[in-house]
């Protein structure tokens, strides 16, 4: 009933009338405007899509290929081994490998093994090899276990591969295929060949200064002229 009389006093009032017109058709124009740049954005902006996640990458891609490993065999207790000369020849190998063979190899790295019977020993002069850090000299270690640790268990007694002597350096090149890796969570690995060895402080000096060649036997006599062996 109130919004009949008020319709009914707008009407009989034409300024009031053309007032409520005018509202009416700015509110109007107004509305219209608004509409069509929504609908120009809308038309103008790319259709939301669901993000896609990233697919999974091989965390070991860079690596496959031929691999080049050199196992740095010595011990604290060895005389040999010891010797300033020495030490600052097994910790130089690694460097040396990388700017020799760093461009025919997916990946070069040195082990370094002490064989103490205190694994503690063994780590500690391992750093000293490496100038107070085994990470500047070597990738891997494998300390302890005497002449059963288990990479001259492995070279020595099993396979043949080296004689039971410190300090020696025997390298050996592999292929690693790490293709199944995402599908198999498996990295396949080939039989290591060994493509160097140096038994003996002269012998390692030897095969350093003629530039670490990969086909190198030089001398393994062992004994005290050579490096160290177990004794009876």
């Amino acid at each position: 009933m109130r919004n009949r009389k008020l319709l009914g006093s707008v009407t009989r009032n034409p300024l009031a009338l053309s007032i409520l017109l005018m509202s009416t058709l700015v509110a109007y124009l107004a509305a219209s405007s608004l509409l069509d740049a929504m609908r120009a954005t809308a038309a103008g902006s790319p259709r939301a899509e669901n993000p896609t996640p990233d697919a999974p990458t091989n965390p070991f891609a860079s690596v496959d290929g031929a691999h080049l490993v050199a196992f740095v065999i010595t011990a604290s207790d060895c005389g040999w081994s010891n010797h300033p000369q020495t030490k600052a020849a097994l910790g130089v190998i690694r460097e040396r490998m990388r700017s020799a063979y760093g461009d025919r190899y997916a990946h070069i790295e040195v082990v370094g093994v002490a064989i103490d019977e205190d694994p503690e020993a063994g780590l500690t002069f391992l750093s000293e090899i490496g100038r107070g850090t085994v990470r500047t000299a070597f990738d891997q270690i494998a300390v302890g276990g005497s002449w059963l640790n288990e990479q001259i268990v492995r070279f020595a007694w099993r396979e043949g591969k080296a004689k039971a002597a410190t300090p020696q350096v025997i390298v050996v090149e592999r292929l690693v295929d790490t293709s199944s890796y995402l599908s198999e969570y498996t990295i396949k690995t080939g039989d290591d060949l060994v493509v160097a060895n140096a038994s003996g402080s002269s012998d390692i000096a030897r095969w350093i200064e003629q530039g670490l060649p990969l086909d190198y036997s030089g001398d393994h006599g062992g004994g005290q002229l050579t490096g160290e062996g177990p004794t009876p």
